[in-house]
């Protein structure tokens, strides 16, 4: 265990020093550039405190989805979204859609928590 500032604290004041005071005085040019670096910081923070639970509660929920025990989020991800787009689930619509924003709510808590819902 480290002493304080912990990593997400870090990050947290890299992409406050990019966003706020680097971005302004760069080439206009560069401004993008220094802006996706600084939203990187900050998802990663966000990430970092959000621990191994969103990938768990996802799991989870893909492996009830798919009805089989799943270990890879991204493997049952794949599986699930392939299964949809071949229209294999579509009898299951009304069930899935309210379960898979469950998921997208978790991952918009950590890439964009200010997003309106």
């Amino acid at each position: 265990m480290q002493d304080r500032p912990d990593a997400a604290e870090l990050l947290d004041s890299v992409a406050e020093y990019l966003f706020a005071e680097l971005r302004p005085e760069v080439p206009r040019e560069h401004r993008f550039k220094v802006l996706v670096a600084a939203n990187v910081c900050a998802v990663v923070a966000r990430e970092i405190r959000a621990g191994e639970e969103p990938g768990r509660e996802d799991l989870a929920l893909f492996g009830d989805l798919l009805g089989k025990d799943v270990d890879d989020v991204h493997v049952a991800a794949s599986e699930l979204a392939q299964r949809l787009r071949s229209g294999e689930l579509d009898d299951r619509i009304e069930e899935l859609a309210p379960r898979l924003e469950e998921h997208v709510r978790r991952k918009l808590e950590i890439a964009r928590p200010d997003y309106p819902r």
